[in-house]
């Protein structure tokens, strides 16, 4: 193994730094990934996007599969003092990566061949985002769309909760709920909301769709079997004062014991899991 490597220069070292800053981000194009598992799945998923790698001596030994796929990657890589390291990014155990921000995927493409796909409405907290992605990758979806008022999709905190699903789900961000609804329903995808109340229970269709596969009985309501869009609601208001045109029904995640809600990610988990193995 043979890294290819280069000692950081403080200017760089500078302009990685700003890049926790929003308006830096957007100004350059670049983003950052920390920590050994999100860089890992970025170096063997979509290493193209990688600039910079920096890591300690003591991420080398201990994430040698990490330093593996970088050298195989051929990507700089920068070997970095501890306090540099924690100067750059105190979360990322020796490990971080600038990367250009990947250019989101066709929209009306992924609505077309898409069994299920999460979209997130208002979700503001970027560890609940970033979860929701690395949820939905989890329980097969083949898209993730958030939202416009939501966390900002490439943010590193966003990915590092995601833990490297990034590059492996289609993530598509800033589309409004109503166009998407439209979109989705176009392509034939049913559009359901995930809500404390609803006109349907979940369970209840898990049971129906189970039913219609055994039996050959028709579902009394949205049918589990079809391909489907989930939209996820605000972390404290779920969907109340939105109103999303083009919903084919809300569903009501119901709540058995005596806790208030349910975590939004917790709530995709649910819908994504079900759904899937429906």
């Amino acid at each position: 193994m043979k890294l290819r490597t280069k000692e950081a220069s403080r200017s760089q070292l500078q302009r990685a730094q700003r890049l926790h800053r929003r308006e830096q981000r957007s100004r350059h194009g670049q983003t950052l990934v920390e920590g050994p598992q999100a860089v890992r799945e970025l170096l063997a998923c979509a290493p193209r996007l990688t600039r910079d790698l920096y890591i300690t001596d003591e991420a080398v030994e201990r994430h040698g599969d990490v330093a593996e796929l970088a050298s195989a990657a051929g990507v700089w890589t920068h070997v970095l003092a501890a306090q540099d390291m924690r100067d750059l990014s105190a979360d990322a155990q020796g490990v971080v990566a600038v990367i250009s921000t990947p250019e989101g995927p066709d929209l009306d493409s992924l609505l077309r061949e898409a069994s299920l796909i999460v979209a997130t409405l208002d979700i503001a907290d970027p560890g609940n985002l970033g979860t929701i992605i690395r949820t939905a990758d989890a329980a097969g979806a083949d898209a993730v769309v958030v939202g416009k008022a939501s966390a900002e999709l490439y943010s590193p905190k966003v990915m590092r909760s995601a833990a490297g699903s990034h590059f492996h789900v289609p993530c598509v961000a800033g589309i409004e709920a109503s166009e998407l609804a439209a979109r989705a329903r176009e392509a034939g995808l049913q559009v359901l909301t995930a809500e404390g109340t609803g006109e349907w229970e979940l369970p209840v269709l898990v049971r129906e769709a189970a039913e219609a596969k055994i039996l050959g009985s028709a579902p009394s309501g949205p049918d589990l079997r079809r391909r489907a869009l989930w939209f996820v609601g605000n972390e404290a208001r779920g969907f109340a004062g939105r109103r999303i045109e083009g919903i084919d029904a809300r569903v009501a995640i119901p709540i058995y014991g005596r806790a208030e809600s349910l975590n939004v990610s917790m709530a995709c988990a649910v819908t994504a899991y079900l759904t899937a193995l429906s």
